[in-house]
């Protein structure tokens, strides 16, 4: 998911209201029976019901109950949950010896369309089709470019032979197979009109399918009686109701009128939620999510060229203070970090490479000193007007004050600061960032976000302007790499980036807090798509 759009749009709230618990993950509550009907409240509604035009967290926790992909990820909890495994494919694609051509063969016999009709490799490949049709206007285009012929639709290198799907793509790609379970390409009826406002109650082959959507107002899934297939298919209908308070949704859920708080309660409710119903117990459940919030240096500016910026950055990580930035953001915000990766994304490891319970100043004026800036040197500061981030830029203006800047703070409506630092040349030393994981797969955080390999003249992700040759060759041959060497490769790219040459100073990782009624048995969270609707169950 464009986790920066996200993070910025609907479901902000629910970061800014997250919570982290220190504790290892928690086992999920097992008690429940099969059947009855579930219940859902939403502030607001999700962005689409379509697999092509899904884009929001709220939407992909349905996705993943209603989809039938070629690679998965597993109904379960902690770091197994972000791991693939073939589902509606055979097995593990066979893959050409250059790299470049992936061959699933698909055999879903265990369940069909909602609608009664079969699932053959036909209906990946029309998937795809309709994703790259001009018209549909699909944020999945930036995930499949390497597609030979995505540029058009069909696609010519995606075929279909028997039950064998055949992607070629331009150069090999490990994390390919990532962006293939990726919601907008699961399984669609080869006859879904190709509508660029989206398709309301599309069938689908997964355990569950929308049966009925009222935007603004409702949707209704329910068990997909075709589906005889091994994910779990706890209850037999879900009903989300939309638009609602978050008050009213907090008082629902503790009288059992609707059974998930999916649109968040009141900030000032979490501590006595936690106090009244405990973490990870049963009803209030404290997960991780993968994402990072940062403070990013623009490398393209002379304070942070060589030498001497390398310096800058590292008496800024040592300066800042984390945990009162991540106090802004309610109580318990998340987990302060000073690394790229989150933990939980295969490939982290804990280096403790700069202070996280408050700043360290000797040592960053020590940096200071070596990196020759003078006192009292400007440094232009982009940030939000939105949440947390007036009072965050208070206190990075006090603890850079401390080394001897100053800061110039500007506050932009947050999508005007995001066209602005994803401009080359915009005039700006500093900006404040975060992103969440579109896939499980480190190359999401490292190579989308500090490789100079894809700086362009404006919208970019790397608003760190970071372009160092040694790193980027690294990062090309992480991104090469498969299975444990790629996790190890990205992982000491990390740790060398953030000790040796900052290119950001990482701060905080977010988390997600949710509350369930007394009604629910069974809660299952999935590292990439949140709480597990399959695998949900009442008492």
């Amino acid at each position: 998911m464009s986790r920066k759009l996200w993070l910025s749009t609907v479901t902000m709230s629910i970061v800014l209201l997250a919570v982290f618990a220190a504790s290892a993950v928690a086992k999920s509550a097992k008690t429940g029976a099969v059947g009855g009907t579930l219940n859902a409240d939403l502030t607001t509604d999700v962005d689409y019901t379509d697999p092509a035009l899904d884009y929001l967290q709220t939407g992909w926790e349905i996705e993943y109950a209603t989809c039938l992909k070629l690679m998965n990820y597993p109904d379960a909890n902690g770091a197994k949950s972000s791991q693939l495994v073939p589902e509606a494919a055979a097995g593990f694609p066979k893959v050409s010896t250059n790299g470049k051509v992936y061959d699933f063969n698909v055999k879903a016999s265990f369940t069909k369309f909602s609608n009664g009709a079969p699932v053959t490799a036909a209906n990946f490949k029309a998937a795809i089709d309709r994703d790259a049709d001009p018209k549909m206007q699909s944020p999945a285009v930036a995930f499949f470019s390497d597609i030979v012929g995505s540029d058009k639709s069909p696609v010519s290198g995606v075929k279909v032979s028997g039950s064998h799907l055949i992607i070629t793509l331009t150069q090999a790609s490990p994390d390919f197979l990532a962006r293939m379970a990726m919601p907008f390409f699961c399984a669609i009826p080869t006859d879904l009109p190709h509508d660029p406002n989206g398709v309301l109650a599309p069938a689908s082959a997964g355990p569950y399918y929308i049966s009925d959507r009222v935007p603004n107002k409702s949707i209704t899934i329910k068990k997909n009686p075709n589906y005889k297939g091994k994910r779990p298919h706890n209850v037999n209908q879900i009903n989300y109701t939309v638009g609602n308070s978050l008050d009213a949704i907090y008082l629902r859920t503790q009288q059992g009128a609707t059974d998930y708080a999916a649109g968040g309660i009141p900030p000032a409710s979490y501590a006595e939620a936690a106090q009244k119903y405990g973490i990870n117990k049963g009803q209030f459940w404290v997960k991780p999510i993968l994402s990072v919030s940062y403070l990013a240096f623009n490398h393209d500016r002379p304070l942070f060229k060589g030498a001497t910026g390398t310096a800058l950055a590292k008496a800024i990580n040592y300066a800042i203070d984390r945990k009162a930035l991540l106090a802004q953001g309610g109580y318990l915000a998340g987990k302060r970090t000073d690394q790229i990766l989150p933990p939980g994304m295969a490939g982290f490891r804990d280096a403790s490479l700069y202070p996280l319970k408050g700043p360290d100043l000797t040592t960053a004026k020590k940096w200071m000193a070596k990196s020759g800036v003078k006192d009292g040197t400007t440094v232009e500061f982009y940030t939000s007007n939105r949440g947390a981030a007036p009072l965050q830029a208070q206190i990075y203006q006090f603890n850079l004050k401390q080394i001897g800047l100053s800061v110039n703070t500007h506050l932009f409506a947050r999508a005007v600061q995001i066209d602005k630092e994803g401009t080359r040349g915009e005039p700006f030393d500093i900006t404040t960032e975060g992103w969440l994981a579109d896939y499980a797969d480190p190359y999401d955080f490292i190579n989308v976000l500090l490789s100079g390999d894809n700086l362009h003249a404006s919208n970019n992700n790397n608003v760190a302007y970071f372009n160092d040759p040694k790193y980027n060759k690294a990062m090309r041959d992480a991104s090469l790499l498969s299975g444990d060497a790629r996790y190890k490769a990205y992982g000491n790219v990390d740790v060398n980036i953030s000790k040796d040459n900052p290119a950001w100073a990482a701060r905080a990782n977010s988390n997600n807090r949710l509350l369930v009624s007394s009604r629910v048995g069974c809660f299952t969270y999935n590292n990439i798509y949140g709480p597990n609707l399959a695998a949900l169950c009442i008492k």
